[in-house]
């Protein structure tokens, strides 16, 4: 899943512009966490993390340089896509924000597309080289790559990480940790199993089998599930290799 933010203190452009990301995202089959702000404030004083930030530069108050400016304090990986009727203050907000580029108002379809498809492999990329921090069960830190992670196992009243290195027992709760990596595209397969779908080789019947070579439990429930995440993985693989 892939989160997106807009901040535009107009309605009917913030609304505009969501309806354009809805079917680009429909018509890959891609899932997003779309929220929308109507102010620079809204958005800052919110939790929102958004991977992809679409800002609007002239709005009252603090406008959207000041708003990047802040957020590049806050949150140096967030991708900033600025969305204005001006240019004039286009080589400040590319330069000083560092942003990844920019939109004219009206947003054209043709347009965004484009720079959402460069934009979400950039996130996709960037996801991919994380690394999370857990507690281990002798209540030391353990920090691993994502990418790294096969799956999670929840078994004597203890979560087993299983990593391409190692594996760890920690002590967190099954279903925050699934919570947690599901922007990674980690899913519950099982009340017991949180897998990396990158790490899944193929579905036999109610077992997943893992590129390391395990098998990992398959709930009847949740397998309509699963194939269509790992069918979208594909999809989103395929589209970004064009």
């Amino acid at each position: 899943m892939i989160r997106i933010a807009i901040c535009d203190d107009d309605r009917k452009d913030r609304s505009h512009l969501r309806e354009l990301i809805d079917k680009w995202g429909n018509t890959l089959c891609m899932e997003l966490d779309i929220k929308e702000f109507e102010s620079g404030e809204a958005f800052l004083e919110s939790e929102c993390c958004p991977e992809l930030l679409f800002l609007d530069i002239v709005m009252e108050q603090k406008d959207g340089i000041q708003v990047g400016t802040e957020i590049r304090k806050q949150r140096a990986d967030t991708i900033i896509v600025y969305v204005t009727n001006i240019d004039e203050r286009m080589a400040e907000a590319i330069n000083g924000i560092h942003s990844y580029g920019y939109l004219l108002k009206p947003v054209i379809e043709d347009a965004l597309f484009k720079i959402l498809q460069e934009a979400v492999r950039v996130v996709n990329r960037n996801l991919r080289r994380n690394c999370e921090t857990f507690l281990s069960e002798q209540n030391g830190i353990i920090t691993v790559p994502v990418k790294d992670i096969y799956y999670f196992e929840y078994c004597d009243r203890k979560v087993r990480l299983v990593t391409k290195e190692d594996h760890y027992m920690l002590k967190e709760k099954i279903g925050e940790i699934a919570e947690r990596m599901r922007r990674y595209s980690f899913e519950m397969s099982h009340q017991s199993f949180v897998v990396n779908l990158y790490e899944v080789k193929e579905i036999k019947g109610q077992m997943l089998l893992m590129k390391n070579g395990e098998m990992v439990c398959l709930a009847q429930k949740r397998a309509s599930a699963i194939r269509k995440s790992i069918m979208e993985l594909i999809k989103e693989s395929m589209h970004n290799q064009q």
